[in-house]
């Protein structure tokens, strides 16, 4: 039976001819990742059956979405300073140098638990410093000429602190809890003043990056510890190629521009691993912003040859339409402008990691996956998946790490209507084609692959759709033929799993 009668087919219409070149490659894919901040210290004192069943959405590969990357986040300690509790985390340091290994049970949890599930890939972040490394002695700054609210000459002490972090899990005697963390993040959104009161949060002049970058480099390599750093997640693409003018006139030093400062910077450059974190904020308007932001990052990132782009956070604040991100959306509404911006930054700016904010919400925002209206013990430990969860699945359960981006052309394919990309499992002689049907149409595709190298023949296609329809959560529908044509249904995301002989 041919997937396009299984999903119900569009019939009187001719199929869009598809190209899937699998010897036409782009980027290697590194991650699909999402964020621990801030629900998990809540979630993690859940019952244990609540908790599984958040573990196994986020981190399974046959009843979840197959995350391959999670994002540990370092907290910089509690304070009644910070006006949304949920939004200030413990920190491990009790002193310099000295550290309870006992906090951040809930978080630590999580790890273990996406450690249990095969995740493959894990990072560590920081929002900010812990209070006692920070001029304002709380984990968020405070309006005056500061570049930033790390404390003068305290790079180094700052750096010993995540060292010290990454390398007890990498040696923790709880062998559940043993991480050997791949990235460290130490800057999160430079480019931001963080002297609200609502979260952790801490600027940084380009120079001020540069001394952390430093510092941490030298603390590694010192220690021999194989974690890399992963920097500078900047906040929207606009400041990876021109300067952040208010910033550097209210602050009296320069921000932004930063390809050009980091990767155009010999000193640091190598520091980063030809990796760039950026974060999609600012740049997901439909008009003026979507495509365009990309097309000019990519310019700029072509001036680098060798780097890699990770677009490392993003949740809904503005939105396609501007309408901002207000008011929790579990429908395809949401899922369908995430998953275009997923795509676009896939083929425009060629990102090889995307992850997304927090894996979990507990408020009434466009900012998770999961959410839950849970909010205090004795509370129903609600779980309630989104349409997005599964939106984001067709790319993180499939798209796995090592696989290649491959040419997919089709003379339909826009940005309000039928989207597509391909990519390539060498070694399981596998491809995989995800269609992004922003219309209210299905559309009718017939997938070509052409190959000018090696014996690749195909077997079959099978899909797995995500649309509002009842069911359809990464739903696999039965294989087609070879040959056959495929119904992408109308405002869907839906992921074609061809398998080779």
């Amino acid at each position: 039976m041919l997937a396009a009668t299984a999903a119900g087919a569009v019939h009187g219409e001719e199929p869009q001819k598809d190209r899937i070149r699998l010897d036409t490659e782009y980027q290697t894919i590194e991650n699909f990742g999402a964020s621990d901040c801030w629900t998990m210290q809540k979630v993690g004192t859940w019952s244990m059956a609540a908790r599984t069943r958040v573990a196994d959405l986020l981190f399974s590969t046959s009843s979840g979405i197959g995350l391959s990357c999670w994002r540990f986040n370092i907290g910089g300690g509690l304070t009644d300073q910070i006006t949304t509790p949920w939004r200030a985390v413990e920190t491990f340091e009790v002193a310099e140098g000295q550290y309870d290994w006992t906090r951040q049970a809930p978080e630590r949890w999580f790890l273990a638990a996406a450690k249990a599930r095969g995740v493959p890939q894990f990072l560590a972040f920081v929002n900010s410093p812990p209070g006692r490394m920070t001029r304002t002695g709380i984990t968020y700054g405070r309006p005056g000429k500061d570049t930033t609210n790390l404390k003068p000459g305290f790079e180094g002490q700052f750096a010993r602190y995540l060292v010290d972090v990454v390398e007890h899990f990498r040696m923790n005697p709880e062998q559940s809890e043993r991480i050997a963390f791949d990235y460290l993040s130490p800057i999160n959104e430079p480019n931001v003043d963080w002297n609200g009161k609502s979260q952790e949060g801490c600027r940084a002049s380009n120079s001020d990056i540069k001394a952390v970058l430093r510092a941490l480099d030298a603390e590694l390599r010192k220690r021999k510890c194989r974690t890399e750093i992963a920097g500078i997640e900047v906040s929207g693409l606009a400041p990876l190629y021109a300067a952040a003018d208010k910033m550097s006139k209210t602050y009296g030093a320069p921000y932004g521009n930063y390809v050009d400062e980091f990767a155009g910077d010999k000193s640091v450059a190598g520091m980063l691993k030809h990796r760039f974190l950026y974060h999609d904020y600012g740049s997901d308007r439909l008009k003026g912003q979507l495509v365009e932001d990309r097309q000019a990052a990519r310019r700029k990132f072509d001036q680098y040859p060798g780097w890699k782009p990770w677009m490392s956070e993003y949740c809904v604040m503005t939105g396609s339409e501007g309408k901002g991100g207000g008011r929790r959306d579990l429908t395809m509404n949401t899922a369908l402008d995430v998953a275009r911006i997923l795509h676009l930054d896939l083929t425009l700016v060629g990102v090889t990691a995307w992850q997304w904010w927090t894996a979990m919400s507990g408020v009434d925002y466009k900012d998770g996956l999961i959410y839950t209206d849970w909010r205090k013990p004795g509370d129903a430990e609600s779980v309630i998946p989104s349409r997005l969860l599964w939106a984001f699945g067709n790319y993180s359960r499939f798209v796995r790490p090592g696989m290649r981006r491959i040419g997919l052309e089709g003379a339909g394919h826009e940005v309000t209507g039928l989207m597509g990309s391909a990519y390539k499992d060498e070694k399981a002689k596998r491809v995989v084609a995800v269609y992004v049907n922003m219309a209210a149409q299905a559309k009718r595709v017939l997938p070509e692959f052409e190959a000018r190298k090696g014996a690749w023949r195909l077997k079959s296609i099978t899909p797995y759709v995500t649309s509002d329809r009842a069911g359809d959560e990464l739903k696999e529908y039965p294989a087609a033929a070879p040959g056959g044509v495929i119904e992408i249904p109308a405002r869907s995301v839906v992921t074609l799993v061809a398998q080779f002989g």
